[in-house]
């Protein structure tokens, strides 16, 4: 008896997306809230303890919106290899793509409120913090010791306009995560032109992201493990 081939069903990638996107928005709003941040009103000042709260939450969503967009730009975008061309305003030695004219303005921002405007998302991971590879096993330099001068106070204020910033461009990125999309194919299909050291072959810097858990208790964890699942997988079979 002939048996007929069974159908294979192909992985919803734009639900995953979509998903993924909706829980990620619900934390920026729970950021949001926790640093106080509302429409005409900047924030200037934090409590450390507060920071630290809130810098514990939004470092693990920048990984996974990075990871979110480096998906959709696999499976979601369609971006032909073009000709070699030397990016405008690109400096020798950098690892990231040239300005965008899509998302780039040309006159520079130098107004407070141009500057809250003009805080554009990374696509790319901080490379890890590696040790001096050049320094040698009889190296007498003295690592700095901790000092109770490099303490502060739970309470006490510190600045927080560069934690704000984050926080909207991190928003910013996930409503318009399409265009993000197309500027991370745009650069993956040129990737191979480019003359810059060092040299990137991936958004993503190798091993887990701040904040993964290979069994997550709390809601980012758990987003954050499947983001990285989806953008290894898509940028390795794309």
């Amino acid at each position: 008896m002939k048996q007929e081939p069974t159908a294979v069903m192909e992985f919803n990638w734009a639900g995953a997306i979509d998903r993924n996107r909706e829980q990620l928005l619900d934390i920026v709003t729970q950021l949001f809230i926790l640093a106080g941040i509302r429409t005409g009103r900047v924030v200037e000042m934090l409590p450390f303890s507060l920071k630290l709260r809130i810098l514990a939450i939004l470092r693990p969503a920048e990984f996974a919106t990075r990871r979110l967009i480096a998906t959709a730009a696999c499976k979601l975008v369609t971006v032909a290899e073009s000709a070699p061309e030397k990016p405008e305003g690109q400096p020798p030695h950098s690892a990231t793509p040239g300005p965008d004219q899509n998302t780039h303005s040309e006159t520079p921002a130098t107004s407070a409120d141009d500057r809250e405007k003009a805080a554009t998302f990374p696509l790319f991971d901080p490379f890890k913090p590696f040790c001096h590879p050049w320094r040698e096993d009889d190296d007498s330099r003295e690592e700095p010791k901790w000092s109770p001068q490099f303490y502060t106070p739970p309470n006490q204020p510190v600045d927080a306009r560069s934690l704000c910033r984050r926080i909207k461009a991190l928003e910013q990125a996930l409503q318009h995560l399409e265009k993000h999309a197309a500027r991370l194919a745009r650069w993956r299909a040129r990737r191979g032109n480019e003359k810059v050291r060092p040299r990137r072959f991936s958004p993503m810097r190798p091993g887990y992201p701040p904040g993964w858990r290979k069994k997550p208790k709390t809601h980012i964890e758990e987003v954050l493990r499947e983001c990285n699942l989806l953008a290894l997988d898509a940028w390795d079979t794309s």
